[in-house]
């Protein structure tokens, strides 16, 4: 082998570890919405630095005014309003704003802002 091949393998080595924490950072953080408040919902959604992104197998029903979000331990963060869902059914993206870092929060919320109840929530992995 010759010296390039060979430092080439250790630094390999070396990075195979990482890659896994990695992968997660770059494909994003995942959860399942649970309704809330008399609202039923169900559907897997993505968080990643770019916003959010609701799964094809999204649905709500029951919820009026509904808007997307994020929070943490429960508790909605209103200035991460995201504007009104755009259907109560299916695949839809939400881009982040640039006043807030979404690795912040732990929960997608789909709310109601007039009163800031919380219509689905989905825990982030």
């Amino acid at each position: 082998m010759t010296r390039r091949m060979i430092f080439n393998a250790l630094v390999l080595g070396a990075l195979l570890p990482a890659l896994p924490a990695f992968a997660q950072d770059t494909l994003g953080r995942e959860g399942t919405f649970h309704g809330h408040n008399g609202a039923s919902a169900s559907g897997d959604v993505v968080v990643t630095d770019a916003g959010i992104s609701l799964m094809r197998n999204f649905k709500l029903q029951g919820a009026e005014n509904a808007h997307v979000g994020l929070g943490s331990n429960g508790v909605v963060a209103v200035e991460t309003d995201m504007g009104a869902l755009q259907a109560t059914e299916g695949s839809q993206d939400y881009p982040a704003g640039q006043s807030y870092n979404v690795s912040d929060y732990n929960e997608v919320w789909i709310w109601n802002p007039s009163d800031n109840s919380a219509l689905a929530v989905a825990k982030l992995n």
